[in-house]
């Protein structure tokens, strides 16, 4: 029901067409997609891709629609985070923070991207963990201080990390683990030679 709803935003606009051609037996299809930064519509047919007007969308026997959440209000906040950015790079700040570039893709895509979360490259102690040290940089971008903290202003969550390093923690888990799974192993196989002994 509508009172379950926890969106705020009501609006879709139309990004994308699948049209089928042929009969319920067979056929070929086809894709109309809309360039959401050039406002250009293209066909897609298998490798031809061609630009195409909105009034040829329009009209088109439509299969499958795709619409997206639209958003006026992140528009002007995405605006106000690139205004920011550039602003931090003639003005370099002393402070610089990690954001998850998956957050950072839902913020530059979705009309309602949520907390800012950065669980996916650190751990529970906020360093990063030990099988996520050598490809952290892959998980996460940098944001100078102004752009960080009206990111976090807007949106909340986090944590803030203005630092990586290896959680300690985490490694000393890792370890512990790694010792249990091998103490583990060596009873079981202490414990298979002497069942085998008595089998044979």
């Amino acid at each position: 029901s509508c009172a379950d709803c926890v969106s705020q935003v009501t609006s879709y606009d139309l990004v994308s067409v699948i049209c089928h051609h042929g009969t319920a037996g067979g056929g070929h299809y086809t894709c109309y997609s809309l360039n959401c930064i050039s406002e250009q519509w293209f066909e897609f047919d298998d490798q031809y891709v061609t630009q195409v007007s909105p009034e040829t969308v329009q009209n088109c026997e439509a299969y499958v629609l795709f619409y997206k959440k639209s958003s006026e209000a992140m528009g002007k906040l995405r605006h106000r985070a690139v205004e920011l950015t550039e602003l931090s790079q003639n003005e370099p700040s002393l402070m610089q923070f990690y954001v998850s570039k998956q957050w950072v893709n839902k913020f530059n895509t979705f009309a309602e991207p949520g907390p800012i979360d950065n669980s996916d490259f650190l751990c529970a102690h906020g360093g990063v963990h030990p099988s996520k040290e050598p490809y952290v940089n892959q998980l996460c971008t940098v944001l100078s201080q102004g752009v960080w903290e009206y990111l976090y202003d807007t949106f909340g969550g986090g944590p803030a990390c203005n630092r990586l390093y290896a959680c300690m923690s985490c490694q000393q888990e890792q370890q512990a683990l790694h010792r249990r799974i091998k103490h583990e192993l060596d009873v079981f196989m202490q414990l298979n030679k002497v069942i085998h002994h008595y089998i044979v």
